[in-house]
């Protein structure tokens, strides 16, 4: 005996709060998996929820929520989509899914932007930065890309296939060095900055299945590495009066001013987001 649909639907939801997750998380992911498997949105369970769902579909609804409730894949690896930013964005486990406060840089970063300019988005991942700026701006300023990660490059180039939006994608390479000399009016980027000796905080989802070159620090090196690098190294790459713009974890941003301010940057501002937060931090010389 299977179920009904709106029995799956809760079957899920139940399954999700049995792991701690918030009542909205598990109710958006049962109405995403419901709609991505079977391609029914939640509203048509007030009309076909009592149909029954088939061997192979009770299957395969069996297979998913081991994936996600025992091995704690994330929905979005699962699925292979993530939203960002109004776009739906291609997504696999060589790749950061992409946060919602991220958002609040590329809404920075717009307001810094004006046809010609010239931009750089180091550690583009999925290309979720990028293409979202190119997608807003409609090829007016070009954007430039780069990752040390070939495996999340390719990604980007699906995205990029995907949304129909050009950016330039340059092969992998540790931080500026695909660039070479090339300057740019804006830098932004989200650096791997959390602390390793949080690892023990952070959910299954994340620890054990985002790519850790993507959310921490070589080892041996503090949150404060790329911030660093970026500091030192960025300077080379800004056009006259051109800025880097960069996400950071709460509480960062005091010593990250600190880090600029000690770089011989003039002009440094921190944004926070809707929490409260600190997240944004931007620099110029």
């Amino acid at each position: 005996m299977t179920a009904t649909f709106t029995e799956a639907h809760q079957e899920i939801q139940t399954r999700l709060l049995g792991l701690g997750i918030s009542l909205p998380q598990a109710r958006a992911e049962s109405d995403w998996t419901l709609e991505t498997l079977w391609n029914m949105r939640p509203e048509a369970l007030y009309t076909q929820g009592d149909k029954r769902l088939s061997e192979s579909e009770w299957a395969q609804l069996q297979d998913f929520l081991y994936q996600r409730t025992v091995k704690r894949i994330p929905i979005q690896y699962l699925l292979h989509e993530a939203w960002f930013y109004g776009q739906k964005f291609y997504v696999n486990p060589h790749v950061l899914i992409p946060r919602p406060e991220t958002e609040l840089l590329v809404e920075q970063a717009l307001t810094l932007l004006k046809p010609g300019k010239r931009v750089l988005d180091v550690g583009t991942g999925p290309g979720t930065i990028a293409l979202s700026l190119a997608h807003r701006l409609d090829q007016s300023v070009p954007i430039t890309a780069v990752d040390v990660s070939p495996e999340a490059l390719q990604v980007a180039r699906i995205n990029q296939k995907r949304l129909n939006t050009q950016v330039r994608l340059l092969p992998a390479g540790d931080l500026f060095t695909p660039v070479g000399t090339e300057q740019f009016d804006l830098i932004v980027s989200n650096p791997p900055y959390i602390d390793r000796n949080l690892q023990s905080t952070l959910t299954p989802e994340v620890v054990d299945h985002e790519p850790h070159m993507a959310l921490f620090p070589p080892v041996s090196e503090d949150a404060y590495y790329f911030y660093r690098r970026l500091a030192v190294e960025g300077k080379a790459h800004l056009q006259p009066n051109g800025h880097i713009l960069m996400e950071c974890g709460a509480g960062m941003g005091p010593d990250i001013t600190q880090i600029f301010l000690l770089h011989g940057y003039t002009h440094i501002q921190t944004t926070r987001d809707y929490a409260g937060l600190d997240r944004v931090i931007a620099v110029s010389l």
